[in-house]
């Protein structure tokens, strides 16, 4: 009965992401010219484009490989690749990028059985993903308010609008974040959560799993290279995804958005994924969102669907080799492990 709940749910959100990708094409002007023009996109941009893509995966496994190694889990670079690009395939096919972080965090519970670390691990990436994120938002529509758009153009109104609320709400949130990565790292700050939860139903299953995260994250507060070498990696992220948009907007109509204003639009866009997780991998959800951030910042309702679309494609095909991995199974769970325990650091090592 569950399984058929879970199928049905599934069914239920692929229906609610292809509603909404009718709905958007259904505004369009000529539908027609608009898949004339992805199909005569210039294909030597977006290989570029999904050659940007799949580098931000591999930084994306290095950079957790950096938070791994401070809580001294050492994880070969071809098996962090692996649990990556499964991560990313379940990010494009699952209904929201949380649930790539909650596969490669269980891949790396199930083969370290270190499950409190793995779990720290990937809450701190993301967090420090997001801070970096939501800061370069901040920046780059800061930046466009102060001196105009790249080309010279004016601001619409409505793009001016836009931009004050993505640099006041970005600063903002990168502010509340920062607060929540403190708290975690504090032990004085962690006290607070826990007094909480004694108090709550369920205290006795619920204060052992957080005083062993609790526990896990207290590593980090002693490896601040650690922390900043993630944040490097984060921003070297948001510059590779950003390129790739700006090179798939190209692609499809030349020299019409910059690289700036895609700065200012791509965080949004990510978070939006993760707060609105209702299709497979964003389907429908984030060609809604490029359609209207382009539309804000001047650069048209239907470049914002096509490149949507075709950022959605390229994302599909660049995480493909992280289906196969996944569905080699056991196999590779098995191999993982023996790998792992060979990679582990003698006492004399650490």
């Amino acid at each position: 009965m569950r399984s058929f709940r879970e199928h049905l749910l599934s069914l239920l959100k692929l229906a609610v992401g292809l509603g909404l990708l009718y709905l958007l094409f259904a505004r369009l002007e000529d539908p027609g010219l608009l898949w004339e023009r992805m199909v005569q996109a210039n294909k030597g941009l977006l290989l570029a484009g999904a050659s940007c893509y799949a580098g931000a995966v591999a930084i994306s496994a290095l950079k957790w490989g950096v938070l791994l190694r401070a809580a001294e889990i050492r994880v070969p670079v071809p098996r962090l690749l692996h649990y990556q690009w499964v991560a990313e395939f379940f990010n494009n096919f699952l209904p929201a990028q949380v649930g790539g972080d909650v596969m490669r965090g269980y891949a790396l519970a199930h083969d370290t059985h270190r499950t409190a670390d793995a779990a720290a691990s990937v809450l701190i990436d993301r967090f420090l993903g997001l801070i970096v994120f939501m800061a370069a938002a901040a920046l780059a529509s800061s930046a466009m308010l102060l001196w105009g758009k790249p080309d010279g153009t004016p601001l619409t109104a409505q793009g001016l609008l836009f931009l004050r609320f993505a640099a006041v709400g970005s600063l903002g949130f990168t502010l509340l974040l920062l607060a929540a990565v403190a708290a975690l790292l504090s032990r004085r700050l962690k006290r607070l959560p826990e007094r909480l939860l004694a108090r709550l139903p369920l205290a006795a299953y619920t204060m052992p799993i957080w005083q062993k995260l609790a526990q896990a994250f207290n590593v980090y507060r002693h490896h601040p290279r650690a922390l900043a070498l993630t944040g490097l990696g984060s921003a070297a992220i948001v510059v590779l995804t950003s390129i790739n948009i700006w090179l798939i907007a190209r692609a499809i109509q030349p020299r019409q958005i910059s690289l700036l204003e895609v700065l200012a639009i791509n965080p949004i866009i990510v978070f939006a994924l993760l707060a609105v997780p209702l299709s497979p991998g964003g389907l429908g959800v984030r060609q809604l969102s490029f359609a209207g951030l382009f539309q804000l910042i001047g650069q048209g309702y239907g470049l914002g669907v096509a490149v949507g679309l075709l950022q959605q494609f390229i994302g599909y095909l660049v995480s493909l080799p992280g289906g196969y991995l996944w569905l080699r199974g056991d196999s590779v769970r098995k191999a993982t492990a023996e790998e792992l325990v060979q990679a582990r650091p003698s006492p004399g090592d650490v």
